[in-house]
C-alpha cells in the first residue's frame, strides 16, 4: 500500500460552489403600451414585491379599565 496517488486513482472532485443568492418573488402582468400616433402593443412588465424591513409593531391593547366601584348603601 502506497500512499501516492497514481494517474489511475478515482478521486472526488467537487465543482466549485455557486454563491448563494436569494430569488425575490416576481409577478409578470401584460400592459398595453400606446404610442402618440395611434399605435398600440402590449408589453410584459415584471412586478417585484418590495421587502418590508421589519414587522410592523402591532398597537398595544389599552390596558383593560376597572369597572367603577358600585355605590354601597349602608
Amino acid at each position: 500500500m502506497s500512499d501516492t496517488k497514481t494517474p489511475g486513482d478515482k478521486t472526488q472532485t467537487r465543482a466549485p460552489a455557486k454563491p448563494l443568492t436569494l430569488k425575490r418573488p416576481i409577478e409578470q402582468g401584460t400592459v398595453r403600451q400606446s404610442f402618440s400616433h395611434g399605435r398600440s402593443k402590449s408589453v410584459v412588465v415584471e412586478t417585484v414585491k418590495r421587502r418590508t424591513i421589519g414587522a410592523a409593531p402591532a398597537p398595544a391593547a389599552a390596558p383593560p379599565r376597572e369597572a367603577p366601584a358600585a355605590p354601597q348603601t349602608t
